[in-house]
C-alpha cells in the first residue's frame, strides 16, 4: 500500500513540475492553476482505485488460502493424523478445497490413507464411469474410492507406498509395493512407478510395463473385457490389450469386490 501512495506522489510531483514550466510560458497563470488542481484530483481518485484494488487481492488470498493450503487443523498425510484411531481426519493438498480421508492406524504400524474400498461386493457404487473415477465417489468411512486427480496430486513426485488387501473366504492376503506414483489424465492416469513387492500377494506382473486406468466406458481392452468390467463393476490399472482376452481377467475383476488400496507416505521422505 505504502509502495502504491510513493508512487502516486512522485507522479504528482513530476506532472506538477513539468506542467508548471510548460504553461508558464504557454497560458497564464490562472489557466495552469485550474489545469494542476485537474490533474492532482485525478491523481486522488487513481490513488483512491489502487488502494480498493490492494484490498480486494489481499482478500482474494486470504480467501484461497483459507481454502486450500492453510487449514492449522487439516493434515496433508495420514502419518500426521493425532492418536492410535483410525477414523476420518481433513486432509488438504494445493490443488482443492480440504475434503475428508480415512487414516487406518492398525495396519503395519499405521498412517495409511485408504484410497480405494469395497466391503459389500457388487452392489452398483463400483459401475462409475471415467468422470466419476476421476473425480471420486463414495464416503470415506465406507465403500469409496478417492479419485485419479486427488491420487494424482498427492503421489506424483512424491515417495509413496502402496497396500492392496484382499479379503478371500474370510482371510486377508496383502502386498505391498514400496514406490508407488500415478501421472495425469493426459495419458489416462498411468502407475508411472510401482515399486518392489513384499506380501502373499502380486498384482502387477511386470514393472515395465504400462498399467493405465481404464474404466468400461473409457479402455483400451477387448470387447469382452469391456462387457466383464461393467458386469463386475471393475475398473482398475491394466495393460492395453485390444486384441487379447483370458477369463482370468473377469476373476480378477470380481476379485476387486473385495478390496482395499492404502498409500503411505515412506519413511524418512521429505
Amino acid at each position: 500500500m505504502q509502495f502504491y501512495s510513493c508512487v502516486v506522489c512522485l507522479l504528482l510531483a513530476a506532472l506538477s513540475s513539468a506542467e508548471q514550466t510548460d504553461l508558464t510560458s504557454n497560458l497564464s497563470e490562472d489557466a495552469s492553476a485550474v489545469q494542476l488542481k485537474e490533474i492532482q484530483q485525478q491523481l486522488v481518485q487513481l490513488n483512491n482505485k489502487l488502494n480498493t484494488l490492494s484490498t480486494q487481492i489481499a482478500n482474494l488470498l486470504d480467501t484461497k488460502n483459507d481454502q486450500s493450503c492453510d487449514r492449522k487443523t487439516a493434515i496433508t498425510d495420514c502419518g500426521e493424523a493425532s492418536g492410535k484411531e483410525s477414523g476420518i481426519f481433513p486432509l488438504r493438498i494445493c490443488t482443492e478445497p480440504t475434503f475428508n480421508v480415512y487414516c487406518n492406524q492398525s495396519f503395519e504400524g499405521g498412517g495409511w490413507m485408504v484410497i480405494y474400498n469395497r466391503i459389500d461386493g457388487r452392489n452398483g457404487i463400483f459401475n462409475q464411469t471415467w468422470e466419476s473415477y476421476k473425480h471420486g465417489f463414495g464416503e470415506p468411512n465406507g465403500e469409496h474410492f478417492i479419485g485419479l486427480d486427488r491420487l494424482h496430486a498427492i503421489t506424483y513426485g512424491s515417495s509413496y507406498e502402496i497396500a492392496f488387501l484382499l479379503t478371500v473366504d474370510g482371510e486377508e492376503q496383502f502386498g505391498i509395493y514400496d514406490h508407488f506414483e500415478v501421472d495425469n489424465e493426459w495419458e489416462n492416469y498411468p502407475i508411472r512407478r510401482i515399486g518392489s513387492a513384499r506380501g502373499s500377494m502380486r498384482l502387477f506382473r511386470d514393472n515395465n510395463e504400462l498399467h493405465r486406468f481404464q474404466t468400461y466406458d473409457r479402455n483400451n481392452l477387448h470387447p469382452l473385457a469391456r462387457d466383464a468390467m461393467f458386469k463386475q463393476e471393475c475398473a482398475f490399472w491394466f495393460v492395453d490389450m485390444p486384441h487379447m482376452y483370458s477369463i482370468s481377467f473377469e476373476e480378477f475383476c470380481a476379485n476387486l469386490r473385495r478390496l482395499k488400496i492404502m498409500i503411505r507416505r515412506r519413511p524418512n521422505a521429505i
